[in-house]
């Protein structure tokens, strides 16, 4: 398993009580994006967010790899 952490993202601009299509059309901060790659990149395993006063603080990436056994 490879654990990965990314931090020191800054805030995330968005604002936390806007309507949902006021944030739609919001385009995504650099914040934003990073947790939409580390998704993209990781094939099995999980994402997590840290969030702190609504803001992204650290994105930490769990991968799971897969192994075939060896034939006997």
């Amino acid at each position: 398993m490879i654990r990965q952490k990314v931090t020191g993202i800054g805030p995330s601009p968005r604002p936390t009580t806007a309507p949902l299509a006021a944030i739609a059309e919001t385009p995504l901060s650099p914040q934003e994006l990073a947790v939409l790659a580390a998704i993209r990149e990781t094939p099995y395993g999980a994402v997590e967010v840290v969030l702190h006063q609504s803001r992204i603080v650290q994105i930490v990436r769990t991968e799971k790899m897969k192994v075939d056994e060896a034939p006997r």
